[in-house]
C-alpha cells in the first residue's frame, strides 16, 4: 500500500467511530440527512465538487489540508466551522492558536462559498462546505 493510500485509510479509520455515532444518532432523532440541500439548492454538492476539483488541479496540496481542517473542526469541537472564525481583541482564533499548526487553505472555503452564493445565496452553511469539500478533496487524491 502506498504511503498516501495508507494515510488516507488511517485518516478515514480515525473518523469511523464519529461517523458511526453520527449516523446512529441520526436514525434516532433525524439529525443529519443525506442530500440535505436537494430542495433548497439542488446543485450545491456538484458546485462544491467542481470547485474542489478546480482547486486541486491548481494547487496539488489541497487534499491533505481539507482532511486536516475537518479533523481539527470535528474531532476537537463539533463540526461547527469554528476554525473559520478570525481572531478578535479578546480571543485568539483556532486558525492562529498554537495547537492548530498546519491549518491552511481557508481561502479555498471562501472561493467555494462565493460560487455557491452565486447560485443559492444564503443557503449552504460554511460548516457543510467544510465537510463536503473535505470529502471531495480526499476523493481527488
Amino acid at each position: 500500500m502506498s504511503p498516501n493510500k495508507a494515510f488516507i485509510f488511517l485518516a478515514l479509520l480515525s473518523f469511523s467511530p464519529q461517523l458511526f455515532l453520527s449516523f446512529s444518532s441520526a436514525e434516532q432523532d433525524n439529525g443529519l440527512l443525506m442530500n440535505y440541500y436537494k430542495e433548497s439548492c439542488p446543485q450545491a454538492e456538484e458546485i462544491i465538487k467542481e470547485q474542489v476539483k478546480l482547486l486541486y488541479k491548481r494547487h496539488k496540496n489541497t487534499a491533505f489540508s481539507w482532511l486536516r481542517n475537518i479533523f481539527h473542526d470535528c474531532a476537537v469541537q463539533s463540526c461547527d466551522a469554528s476554525l473559520l472564525l478570525t481572531s478578535t481583541r479578546r480571543s485568539l482564533s483556532e486558525q492562529e492558536h498554537d495547537r492548530s499548526f498546519g491549518l491552511r487553505n481557508f481561502r479555498y472555503i471562501d472561493t467555494i462559498k462565493e460560487a455557491l452564493e452565486r447560485e443559492c445565496p444564503g443557503v449552504v452553511s460554511c460548516s457543510d462546505i467544510l465537510v463536503l469539500s473535505a470529502r471531495d478533496g480526499i476523493v481527488s487524491v
